[in-house]
């Protein structure tokens, strides 16, 4: 995740491996739930991850979590694409940089 500015964002979980020039067939291991996740102020955490956890068929997940409620993300995003997971982490960093 070095192309992605976070801004004022603290990085406090970085396990993203993935090669988006390999398919996701040959990294099964690093299809997991818990990729990234970039604390931001007021009590905001962004959370990457992909599910279900080890499924070629899963999908990127990008979560807004305010004040720990993962009950009701303030902001929820799934795709499978580079271009489309570099979209919605610019659309979720721009809500919390506000």
């Amino acid at each position: 995740m070095n192309s992605v500015d976070f801004k004022l964002g603290e990085i406090i979980y970085d396990e993203f491996h993935i090669d988006f020039s390999k398919s996701f067939f040959e990294q099964l291991d690093s299809l997991t739930e818990d990729l990234l996740q970039v604390k931001y102020v007021d009590s905001y955490l962004l959370d990457l991850g992909w599910y279900p956890e080890y499924e070629v068929d899963g999908k990127f997940v990008v979560q807004l979590i305010k004040d720990g409620n993962w009950d009701a993300p303030k902001y929820k995003a799934c795709c499978r694409s580079k271009e489309e997971l570099m979209q919605i982490l610019e659309t979720a960093i721009s809500f919390v940089s506000k």
